[in-house]
């Protein structure tokens, strides 16, 4: 009797009302791409580092700017109000040209040594790159860019923000 019953209660508790359904189709996948005109953003995401992490800050630019000039803009390091709220480089203070070659194996060539970057600096670059080329429309087939420097050419890397 005390089997039947838990059995009774087994029954009960599984039969919960609740039907299965099929996959509910919830939209377009989240892209990096900023709402613009003619899907072209005006804000410049940079990557910037905050309690150890490679973190997104949004500046707000008012034009379109291409993967050169948000790496320049990342390169002069955090505003004012970006290092008030906690925001820091891993990345020296540098000039120069920055040229990319775009394709399905994107190349960016600097003017400077690479060597001396940290990881997580070099995450920055790639990161911020990553994101200056969704807002143009651009992309890297496989997901990686590769950077040169006046002394290295690094293996392809792909973004590594938390």
């Amino acid at each position: 009797m005390k089997k039947l019953f838990v059995l009774v209660v087994l029954l009960l508790v599984s039969a919960c009302g609740v039907k299965p359904t099929g996959v509910v189709s919830a939209g377009p996948a989240p892209t990096l791409r900023n709402p613009g005109s003619s899907g072209r953003g005006t804000d410049a995401i940079l990557y910037f580092v905050i309690d150890g992490r490679v973190a997104p800050v949004t500046r707000s630019t008012g034009t379109t700017v291409g993967v050169e000039t948000a790496l320049s803009m990342l390169l002069a390091g955090p505003s004012t109000d970006e290092a008030a709220d906690g925001y820091l480089t891993n990345l020296p203070y540098r000039t120069g040209p920055i040229e990319l070659a775009p394709g399905p194996k994107a190349t960016i060539t600097f003017a400077f040594p690479l060597k001396p970057i940290t990881g997580t600096g070099i995450n920055q670059l790639v990161c911020t790159a990553f994101a200056a080329l969704a807002a143009q429309g651009g992309y890297s087939v496989d997901g990686t860019i590769a950077l040169v420097g006046t002394d290295v050419q690094l293996p392809y890397q792909a973004c590594q923000a938390f």
